[in-house]
């Protein structure tokens, strides 16, 4: 089962801002296991914001064999986000 985490972020975003160093811990732990992508929804040219149906940022969504499996606005915390990783 391969499960890829994507960000959604803006530059100008507190929250984003906020979330970005969780983020990047969690991507240190589990990198060797999940796939994790950061896409700025101001460079979106390939409208994933959209077809990812992202409301608001951050946005975090789970794939599993590229199907979404989650989808969370809002910053999480380290353990949140673990847990909405890998269960």
């Amino acid at each position: 089962m391969a499960k890829q985490v994507i960000k959604f972020y803006a530059d100008w975003c507190n929250p984003c801002r906020m979330y970005g160093p969780t983020f990047d811990r969690v991507k240190q732990d589990l990198q060797d296991i999940i796939e994790f992508t950061e896409i700025n929804v101001e460079q979106d040219t390939e409208n994933l914001s959209g077809e990812y149906k992202v409301k608001g940022i951050p946005h975090t969504v789970l794939l599993e064999n590229g199907e979404i499996k989650k989808s969370k606005s809002g910053r999480m915390g380290e353990e949140q986000l673990k847990q909405f990783i890998l269960n």
